[in-house]
Formats: structure tokens, sequence, C-alpha cells
């Protein structure tokens, strides 16, 4: 399909979301927070975009007062999309791709590069790795909305990838009335979803509020033998201690349970090197694997008003994650027409991640030149600690016909238990930033992150030991009003990560080291409801670590290899808009390009599109009161990786050519406090492959219809 193709296909989406006025559902009033009248919320405003957000200066700025393209899914596109996850919730934003690594695990990306920088409530999150694999997948049920921004982040989030930081916002104890929502559903292969969210005063001023949040779902999906279960409950306690003291106290758990978990994916070609096409269910799976994961975060955070323009914060954040896992992975790119020579590699892992975080910041205004200043300025700590285990494998039983495998192989008689990565990493931090009003059209960003870095541990029997002391990744951003509500930027920032790929020799690359530059324009229109932002950046970094189509010498499993690139660069452009058009009509739609190089013009990270176009609107039908559809198109350029034809020997690629998906909405609000809802993904049942990884490769879903009804009192 062609970019062409797919602006057809968009504005027939968008014309087809002929949608009518809702009638307007009974909402409960905010409470007013004393202590707190920074938190900003997107519940129950219906909106597609929020007045403020810190997540990327650390200032609680306008999207056009910022120097970077940034991206909000707020809690009525999570609603109206039905994105119950943090995957499909990315998968939704313009600029992001989200590719499947396997069955159990996705990554994401942004301008050219994966994203790794991940954050709740502005707090830095350490995913536990590989085997843990639940913490992609996070229910969003708990969460107001999430926040991205593109480009390096270092200021915020230290080191890290010049492609985006992902915020989760969580959702607090903020009514001052009671109030409760009940919400059931079901899709295509008889999955369910349950949930509960309830919320209360618990004191007779209000100044006490609880909350709780219940949520299941699960089924069967589209894969052969393959189950989905997901369980969240989430409790946060909210008080106002005194009129300029504010406390937060919650706990959160989620489980995953992934029956008939594929490792790895299918196979390329046939051994005389013609490419294979399997059916979309197809599994390499066993009927005895599994994938199981669990997290439980406990987050206390103070605030305290000095006074009218300064604030001091203290926030602590402890997660705890475990993976449980019995796995089956089908070792190489090709098999026999008769189904035969694929070589079996059988896998029982666990692995604990535990996670300390403590952030304390001072943030407030001063009033300079006749203008007023903002300024903020913290201090960070942040210990993670992983330990996996592998066992013995055992005698492995023969492979029977791939083309009529139906998952029937005997389970190992697992061995014993051994130590194959254990990882300590531990951050300080120091950083700082001002935002300097030189007139009223002009102001400058400028501030720094001084850290102090360091890994231990041993990865396969082998001791590694990583220390990087006052590494300095500072920012400045430029931005100018051309009138009240259009502005144009510059911003610089400096980019330093630590890497855990390996080269052949099972040795630590060296840190990446970087810079990247952005130029922008932004604008609000229809009183800030409605937000446009083009961007055009460039980022330059040297020892980016690259596949090197070899593996780890004597590391079991197979592991992939990498080696360090020098001078790669990226170039790339974005287009959003997002937000309300009037009362009835609800946008969120981007189109972003780049292009990607290293030192010897080789392109970079190919399975990451170089194109894409998103987008999805919603209306209000005016004639049927209380009706809402909408529609929208997700269209993606070309992605490929190499492999080695089994037949000559010799380099060729495989992928995905450039495809759109259509997703289709409606609601009908039959009542003021009952709703029901229809979600339609993948109208047309495109076929494509969204996993190119292993020399192998996996589907995405195919057509899935779901209903959803919701009660609200």
């Amino acid at each position: 399909m062609t970019l062409q193709q797919a602006i057809r296909l968009a504005l027939c989406g968008a014309a087809s979301v002929s949608v009518a006025h809702a009638a307007d559902n009974t909402t409960l009033a905010p409470v007013t927070i004393a202590a707190d009248k920074s938190r900003v919320a997107s519940e129950d405003t219906r909106d597609y975009t929020v007045p403020t957000m810190t997540s990327a200066t650390g200032m609680a700025l306008s999207a056009q007062e910022t120097p970077q393209t940034v991206s909000v899914v707020t809690q009525q596109q999570m609603r109206d999309q039905n994105l119950t996850t943090l995957a499909k919730t990315l998968e939704s934003t313009p600029g992001v791709s989200v590719r499947k690594f396997d069955r159990g695990r996705n990554t994401f990306s942004a301008r050219g590069f994966a994203i790794d920088k991940y954050q709740i409530d502005g707090m830095n999150v350490n995913w536990a790795g590989a085997w843990v694999a639940g913490e992609s997948v996070i229910d969003t049920s708990i969460y107001d909305r999430v926040e991205i921004v593109r480009g390096a982040t270092g200021l915020m989030t230290g080191a890290g990838n010049p492609s985006a930081s992902v915020n989760l916002v969580r959702k607090h104890a903020d009514s001052s009335e009671r109030k409760t929502a009940l919400e059931a559903g079901v899709g295509r292969y008889g999955d369910l979803k349950l949930s509960a969210d309830h919320s209360q005063p618990l004191t007779a001023s209000g100044n006490l509020r609880g909350r709780i949040i219940a949520n299941h779902q699960g089924g069967k999906t589209f894969v052969d033998r393959e189950k989905d279960k997901s369980s969240t409950l989430y409790g946060v306690l909210d008080a106002d201690i005194t009129p300029t003291t504010s406390a937060s106290l919650g706990i959160s758990h989620q489980r995953n349970d992934k029956d008939g978990a594929m490792w790895g994916g299918l196979p390329v070609t046939y051994t005389d090197g013609s490419f294979t096409n399997w059916k979309r269910g197809k599994s390499d799976s066993t009927n005895w694997s599994y994938w199981d994961s669990r997290t439980t975060n406990i987050f206390l955070e103070g605030k305290q008003a000095l006074n009218d323009n300064w604030n001091v914060s203290l926030k602590a954040d402890h997660r705890n994650a475990t993976g449980d896992s019995e796995l089956f992975y089908f070792s190489g790119s090709s098999v026999n027409r008769n189904g035969l020579d694929w070589t079996p590699w059988p896998g029982k892992f666990h692995t604990d991640a535990k996670q300390n975080t403590i952030q304390l910041q001072t943030d407030g205004k001063i009033q300079a030149w006749g203008q007023e200043h903002d300024l903020i300025a913290g201090i960070q700590y942040n210990r993670h600690h992983r330990s996996s285990y592998s066992w013995d494998k055992g005698d492995i039983a023969p492979v029977s016909d791939f083309n009529t495998w139906n998952g029937n192989y005997p389970r190992p008689n697992w061995g014993a238990r051994s130590l194959s990565h254990d990882q300590t990493d531990t951050e300080t931090a120091l950083y700082a930033a001002t935002r300097l009003r030189i007139t009223d059209q002009l102001s400058t960003i400028i501030g720094t992150r001084v850290s102090n870095w360091k890994s231990t541990g041993e990865s396969y029997n082998k001791p590694f030991a990583q220390k990087n002391s006052a590494i300095w990744t500072p920012y400045a951003g430029i931005t100018y009003d051309i009138t009240p509500n259009q502005t144009v930027y510059a911003s610089y920032a400096d980019i330093y990560k630590p890497q855990t790929e390996r080269d052949r020799n099972n040795n630590l690359l060296d840190p990446i080291r970087g810079s990247t530059y952005e130029l922008g324009w932004k604008a609000n229109w229809l009183d800030g409801r409605l937000n446009t932002q083009a961007s055009a950046y460039r980022t330059r970094q040297d020892n980016l670590a690259q596949s090197s189509g070899e593996n780890i010498i004597g590391v079991t499993p197979p592991t992939t290899a990498y080696y360090a690139a020098k001078g790669a660069k990226v170039n790339g452009f974005e287009l959003e808009a997002s937000g309300n058009i009037g009362e009835n009509l609800r946008l969120g739609a981007g189109y972003t390009q780049w292009s990607g190089k290293d030192a010897k013009g080789k392109k970079l990270n190919t399975t990451h599109p170089r194109k894409q176009l998103k987008l999805f609107a919603t209306y209000d039908v005016p004639a049927v009161s209380g009706l809402t559809v909408g529609g929208g198109v997700a269209w993606q350029s070309r992605t490929w990786t190499e492999t080695k034809n089994p037949a000559t020997g010799a380099n060729m690629d495989y992928g995905q050519n450039s495809y759109a998906v259509v997703n289709l909405m409606g609601r009908y609000q039959i009542t003021d406090h009952f709703s029901a809802q229809i979600n339609v993904d993948n109208l047309f049942d495109k076929k494509y492959r969204n996993q190119l990884s292993f020399n192998q490769y996996g589907y995405g879903d195919p057509r899935y219809i779901s209903a959803s009804f919701k009660y609200e009192f």
C-alpha cells in the first residue's frame, strides 16, 4: 500500500466519523486540592489535550511552551480506541512504532531508535529486562494519561537513546464525592474484561480521599494454544494534611499469565531459499509453554508549598518484578518443506528485579528584570538489581514435522538451576533548569544533569563492571512567540548511554555519545483545545549498538552479538495535530519521517519504519443524542532485516512491505449512567508481519471486534 492510498483511507475514515453530540454525562465535581494545585488530570474532560505537562523539562509547561515535540494520550483517547495496554497506547501515538520481539515481549521505537526511558509520575523506571516480559503490556486502567516526549530527554531521564521518553501518569483520588464505575467487555475470541473503579472522601471535610481500581481481562487469542490473562489491583490515598501540605500513598499489583507463549517466531525460508507464508495462527509453542510475570509498585509522594511561588516535593518508589517461564524455541531461519531440520531449544527461566528510587525537587518562580522566570532543581537516586536464572534442559527430544506441529512435545526433565545474569545499576544525579523570559515573546530554557552511574555484575559466568562519574548532559531551548498562539523554537541536548549489549567476545560495548538538534513550530487554536506542531531534527551518535549477524561465542541460549557503529546520523521531521475541534469533533493525527545511516553509509535500524501516518477522530452525532462514532487509519512504510539464503549462503532481505490498518468505533450513551461501545480493529483484516527478530517473523493481530458496557454512578 502506498502513502497516497493510506491518505485516502485516512480521509475516508475521518469522513466516516459522521458522529453526533453525545448527551451530557453526569460528572462529579473534582475536589480542589489546596496543597497540590499543579496536578493535572484528563479524566472527565473528554479532551484530547491537557493544559500542561512536566515530562520534558520538569517545569509545568504547555505544549506550546515546550521546545520539543510532545504527545499526550488522554483518558478519552484510551477509552475511544480501547487502549487497554501500554503497547496499544503507544501504537496509537504519532511517531512511535511497536514491534513484537516475540509473543511475550514488545519493543518500542521513535526517531529510528529504541525507546529505553520510562517514567511513572516523573520517576525513572528501569524495566527488568527480557525475561520478566510483563512491563510492555502494562494495564492502562490505573493511569490517567501517557505523555511522550520525542528526542533526547537526558535532563529529566538521564542516560538513554534520542528516541523518546514515556511517562505514565497515575489516577488519583481527587473526587469530592463518592464515585463508582463498573465495566464489562467481551472480544472476538471469547476474551472477557471486568473492571471496577471506586473513589470517595474518607473524612467529612474531604481532606482524606481514597480510590481503588480492580481490572481483569483475558482469554484466547488468534494464535494456536495461546491464552492471555491479566489482573490488576490499585489503591491510593490522597491527603491534604494542611492547606500547604499534601501527600499520596499507593500500591499497585499486576499479574500476567500467558499460556502457550511463543519464544521467537516462525521460519523465514525453506531450505531451498524460497520464502514461507504461514497462517497467522501458526505457533511454535508447546502445550506446556507459559510466560508469567508479577509486578508490585509501592509509592509515596509528599509536597509542601513554601509560599505562593515555591514548592518542595519528595517522591519515593519501590518496584518488585518477577518472571517465570518454560518456553520452547526453534533455532534457525529455515526449514525443510517436509517440516524437518529445525533445532529445538527448550528453556526454563526465572527473573527477580527490584528497584528503589528517591527524588527530592524544588520548583518555583522568581521575579527579575521585569519578568517572571521558572526554576527547578533536584536530586535523584536510583538503584536497580536484576538476577536471572536458567535450568539445565537435559536430553532434548527430536522435533516432529513442523508442518503438522500441534504443540505435542515432551516437557524436559529440568536439571540444576544456575545463575545466568546478575546486574546492579545505580545512578545518582543532580539536575537543574530554568526558563528565563527575556521579553514577553522570547524565552530560553537552560538546564543540565550531572550523573554518577555504575553497573556491576556477572553475565554467563563472566564478571563485568562499568563506572562513569560526573557525566554532564546539558539541555538548551529557545522559544519565540510569533503571535499569542504561535511559537517557533529550537533545542539542543547531549546524549549519553551506557550499553548492556555485547560483542562476539562477550565484552560490553562502550557508552553511546552524541547530540541532537531540533527546530519547530507550534500553535494552539480554539482557546487551547487544539494543538498543532511541526519539527525537524538531526541526531549524531557514536558507538551505537548494531547487530553483527553473529551470536556471542560460548553463550547459551544463543544471544545476538553487536558491534559499535561510528558516526551514526539520523535526520527527520514530524507533523502532528491533536485536540477538540468545536464541541463535537475530536482528532489525533500525525505524520513522521526519518532516515539514518552509519559512517559507512549502512542504513540503521531497518526494522523500525521510516515513515508513519496515524489518524483517529471521533464525532458526536447531533442528530442522534448520545451517539459517538469514530475511525482512523495507521499506515507505515516498509521494514526489513537481513538473513542468509540457505541455498546460496548469500545475504537477502526479508520483512514487511508498507501497509495500513483501519479501525472503527461507536458508543451510545443509553442513559446518563449507562453506555455501550463497540470497537473494530483492523477492519479489512490486513495480514502483516510485526515481528522481525531471531531471523524469524510473526504476525500482527487480524480483525478484532470487541464490545463493552459501562455503568457509572
